[in-house]
């Protein structure tokens, strides 16, 4: 069976209109209320995204329960600017819209059913839009992961974490591509407050026995390694709690092989089939109709 894929590169770095106080975070607008599962405890709080076509919007997918209070916070910490409905009470009227005003009342937002949705703040029209998700399947705990370690610049700074984005279609993925990373180890969490607490609850971490899994709040501090510094393709899911790590640097732009199906082989760069890849190699990895560039 003749089986083809096509490795691209892409990243887009976001800036944000609204002014971050607490971390000087410009691509982040953080949510509390009593509708999401963790109520006010900003220790956990999720944040929503700047999008990379528009950094004065902000977008991600979270449960939220009915007839209970939200609204968007500027930084992760009470006592700085708010963003509020301008009504008070407000419920998103039938195309979802929600008018905004920063600070002013103290107005929350609410829903009527309990949903996963897909919210959209736009800080320039000063307008949410508050709509169900498709993906109903579970409920969606939060909008963004982060990912911290040696392998950065900004190395074990939670406040500095670099974001694995939310599939919109899929929101229980996240993930990053062209990740820019160094030699060393990270590991990620999801929200960023606690993670500075150092709370082995708020953090992913690379099992023990398999570095394609996540485990939630294990210990022993078990960190993902890079052993060659590149660009990176990171996703990672929370339903099966895996995770890929590839790299996405500039090589061989296509691959096209003969495999039998359920086969798995690996290529190294120049197309040569390896019968035993080396530990650490950068090769292309094809399995399962599908070719990946990858650390072996």
């Amino acid at each position: 069976m003749n089986f083809f894929t096509r490795i691209t590169l892409g990243a887009a770095m976001m800036a944000a209109a609204v002014t971050m106080n607490a971390q000087n975070r410009q691509d982040l607008l953080w949510m509390a209320g009593d509708a999401l599962s963790y109520g006010w405890d900003l220790d956990k709080a999720t944040a929503l995204v700047a999008t990379p076509d528009n950094a004065r919007v902000y977008t991600g997918t979270i449960h939220l329960e009915a007839d209970k209070d939200f609204k968007f916070l500027t930084t992760y910490d009470f006592g700085n600017p708010e963003i509020h409905p301008v009504a008070p009470n407000a419920t998103p009227d039938a195309d979802g819209k929600v008018a905004l005003m920063a600070d002013g009342d103290d107005n929350k937002i609410h829903v009527t059913e309990t949903a996963n949705y897909l919210i959209t703040v736009d800080t320039e029209a000063m307008e949410a839009t508050i709509v169900k998700s498709e993906y109903q399947a579970t409920a969606i705990p939060f909008c963004a992961l982060f990912m911290v370690g040696s392998t950065f610049e900004s190395s074990y700074s939670c406040d500095e974490g670099h974001i694995l984005y939310q599939d919109q279609t899929h929101p229980y993925v996240f993930a990053v591509k062209n990740q820019p990373m160094l030699t060393g180890t990270f590991k990620i969490n999801w929200a960023i407050k606690g993670a500075g607490t150092w709370n082995k609850d708020y953090w992913y971490f690379r099992d023990s026995d398999d570095a394609t899994k996540m485990v939630l709040a294990a210990d022993g501090d078990n960190q993902w390694e890079v052993t060659a510094a590149g660009d990176y393709d990171v996703t990672a899911d929370i339903l099966s709690n895996t995770i890929s790590i590839a790299t996405s640097q500039a090589g061989v732009e296509s691959i096209e092989t003969d495999t039998e199906a359920g086969e798995t082989v690996y290529y190294n760069l120049q197309g040569v089939r390896l019968s035993a890849p080396a530990e650490g190699e950068i090769v292309i990895r094809v399995a399962a109709g599908k070719a990946t560039k990858m650390i072996f």
